[in-house]
């Protein structure tokens, strides 16, 4: 359970967990009324400030690793950040922007660890596979 000292905005966390080099795809749901609304991700733990810290916005798709996705049908964007490292564990909100009030927030934590070790063994399989092939006669 996460305590937000200055904001409180989110009853619950949704949890997830990458390696090390991977990419992540993180989803953010949203009522039906906020389609058109703009939307955002921040890091961190303060929805007062969320918006100029954004990471990437529904008006800016793309930015170095992240990219973000609206599906309106679906009532979700998802933010995806490709090549991750340690320092991108943490706590981020997803936020959705209104016309009036505060804007809606969701929390995620993610936690990167280090290298997937299973896309090691399959590339060493595959690897000693293809060695095979070349020195057999």
């Amino acid at each position: 359970m996460f305590i937000f000292l200055t904001d409180s905005c989110c009853n619950s966390v949704t949890k997830i967990k990458s390696y090390k080099e991977d990419s992540v795809t993180i989803s953010c749901p949203y009522e039906s009324e906020y389609q058109n609304s703009l939307k955002y991700i921040c890091r961190g733990t303060r929805p007062s400030t969320c918006l100029q810290q954004a990471l990437i916005t529904s008006d800016n798709k793309e930015n170095g690793r992240f990219r973000l996705d609206d599906d309106k049908v679906l009532g979700k964007f998802t933010v995806s950040i490709t090549r991750l490292t340690r320092r991108d564990s943490g706590l981020y909100l997803c936020g959705v922007q209104r016309n009036s009030g505060r804007d809606v927030f969701s929390a995620v934590e993610l936690q990167v660890k280090g290298e997937n070790l299973s896309t090691h063994k399959h590339f060493n399989l595959l690897f000693s596979v293809l060695l095979q092939q070349l020195t057999s006669p």
